[in-house]
């Protein structure tokens, strides 16, 4: 599913922010704040169509875990697919905010990464703070949340629930992008 598909959600689904997929630059960017190397479990916002999960499962070890959580059934549909017979992955259709009751339901109680490319600029301040909040509080003692958006607008919110942020910005992408690596 390519960027037809993006722009066709785009304008039936309010909450769809991009057109475009990301770039493969984007994916690097934000990735290589992962560490690979050991088994993790991993929490994906918003997935779309799967331009960062796809990346994740290839490039993570064999007894990680990826948890997809996705609002959008066009979406979820083309995730089901691409992830059929892949144990690590789990796509589920609901709303990330529901995050806790999605990790208990597959036996998670943390996540060493969330990850996330959902529009917090859509979102209402109390609901995007509760959302990082909620986020937070799944995450591992050294834990990390992973965010990319349009705007710089996600530095100050991050600031008041971790402990260190770092922002990136990714021009290699349409359009360009701000990358945020927030840590517990």
């Amino acid at each position: 599913m390519g960027t037809l598909a993006y722009i066709k959600n785009f304008i039936r689904d309010r909450d769809v922010a991009a057109i475009t997929p990301s770039s493969k630059f984007l994916v690097k960017r934000v990735c290589k704040w992962i560490d690979f190397d050991t088994p993790r479990r991993i929490v994906e916002y918003g997935p779309g169509t799967g331009v960062f999960s796809k990346y994740l499962l290839e490039n993570m070890h064999k007894d990680s875990e990826l948890i997809m959580i996705e609002g959008n059934a066009s979406f979820v549909q083309s995730l089901r697919q691409y992830c059929e017979g892949d144990e690590r992955a789990v796509v589920v259709h609901d709303r990330a905010e529901n995050v806790r009751q999605i990790m208990n339901t597959h036996g998670v109680e943390r996540a060493d990464y969330v990850l996330s490319g959902i529009p917090f600029s859509f979102l209402d301040e109390d609901v995007k703070h509760e959302l990082i909040s909620r986020t937070r509080d799944v995450l591992t003692s050294d834990g990390k949340f992973l965010v990319y958006q349009n705007y710089n607008h996600m530095e100050k919110p991050l600031r008041r629930h971790f402990d260190s942020v770092k922002r990136e910005y990714e021009i290699l992408n349409l359009p360009p992008m701000f990358a945020y690596e927030a840590l517990k």
